[in-house]
């Protein structure tokens, strides 16, 4: 997907409200997916993504392979606490992109996933 693709991604996910938070990132060349957070559009350049936990510092976009924004979400609101589940409509989201442009999408009963290189 091109960097201009990337970057109308991340405006429609903070455009939003949905106060997307966590999300995971599967990097091109990276074993393992990461948990991350989804990045402000402030953290993003021309061609790369600031950092957002998945590699503990800025990559390009070239090097996103996916990424999952998910339908719900665990946290621990204190320490020791158990762990509650926040969740989040991600069908408005869903509905812009499409307005938009073409983007690769899967949608299953975890979140969405979004496509830099359909494996």
């Amino acid at each position: 997907m091109s960097n201009a693709k990337w970057r109308k991604l991340f405006r429609i996910v903070n455009d939003s409200h949905l106060g997307l938070k966590n999300c995971i990132w599967k990097l091109v060349g990276e074993d393992e997916p990461k948990h991350g957070f989804v990045p402000d559009f402030e953290q993003l350049g021309e061609n790369y993504v600031g950092d957002c936990g998945a590699l503990n510092g800025p990559f390009e976009f070239k090097k996103i392979e996916w990424l999952k924004l998910p339908n719900r979400v665990g946290y621990k609101p204190y320490e020791n606490a158990p762990t509650q589940y926040k969740t989040q409509n991600l069908s408005i989201m869903i509905e812009q992109l499409s307005m938009i442009g073409c983007f690769e999408i899967d949608t299953d009963a975890e979140g969405v996933t979004i496509y830099g290189y359909k494996p």
